[in-house]
C-alpha cells in the first residue's frame, strides 16, 4: 500500500551514519554566509513506477541544508547524516530506499554562490578534493543570484593563470553516530 510524499520525505527518527565535512578556502575576502547541502536520491529504482509513454522513471530526489560552523578565518566544519531520510513505500511497488548521493559546502558573497559539490561516494573515496574559483567572480557584484563556475585543479585555465583563482578544499570523513 502506497503512502507518504517522496517530494517531502519523513526524517529517519534514528539516523546513525554521520559524516563531517571540513571546508577551507583562500578567498580574497570574507563570506556573507556558509552552509552545507546534502543531496538525496531514491537508490532502488524498482520502487518507482515507469512512465506510461516513455518507460522512464521519475526518480525522487531532495536536498537538505546543514549548518557549517566557522572554525577560523578560512575553515568551516559541518555534520550531516547519510541516513537522514526514512525509507517508505510511496508508490505501492515496495519500499523506496533513500541515500545521500552528493554534498558540499555553499559559500555566498554579494549574493553569488561558490559551491564545490561532489558525488558522495567519490568524495569519500578521495577523502578530500579541491576546486578553484575565479577571484574576479568573488569581487564582481553582478554575480548576484548566480553560481560561480568551478574549475578542477588540472584545468588549463588554473595552470596558466593560478594567480586569478582561489581554492576551496573539502575534506570528508565518517564521524560515527
Amino acid at each position: 500500500m502506497a503512502h507518504g510524499d517522496p517530494s517531502n520525505p519523513k526524517k529517519n527518527p534514528h539516523p546513525v551514519k554521520r559524516y563531517e565535512i571540513t571546508a577551507t578556502t583562500e578567498a580574497p575576502g570574507p563570506w556573507d554566509s556558509v552552509s552545507g547541502t546534502v543531496f538525496f536520491d531514491v537508490v532502488n529504482v524498482d520502487c518507482v513506477p515507469q512512465g506510461a509513454f516513455t518507460g522512464g522513471r521519475n526518480i525522487p530526489n531532495v536536498s537538505h541544508e546543514f549548518e557549517m560552523t566557522r572554525m577560523d578565518g578560512k575553515t568551516w566544519k559541518g555534520l550531516f547524516h547519510r541516513d537522514l531520510l526514512q525509507d517508505e513505500n510511496y508508490f505501492g511497488k515496495g519500499v523506496c530506499h533513500w541515500d545521500a548521493t552528493g554534498m558540499g559546502p555553499v559559500f555566498v558573497v554579494h549574493g553569488a554562490t561558490f559551491s564545490p559539490t561532489r558525488g558522495l561516494e567519490q568524495a569519500i573515496r578521495a577523502g578530500s578534493y579541491t576546486e578553484y574559483f575565479k577571484k574576479s567572480a568573488y569581487k564582481d557584484r553582478s554575480f548576484t543570484d548566480m553560481s560561480a563556475l568551478e574549475f578542477l585543479p588540472n584545468s588549463p585555465e588554473v595552470a596558466k593563470h593560478p594567480e586569478d583563482f582561489f581554492p576551496i578544499t573539502v575534506t570528508i570523513k565518517e564521524a560515527g553516530p
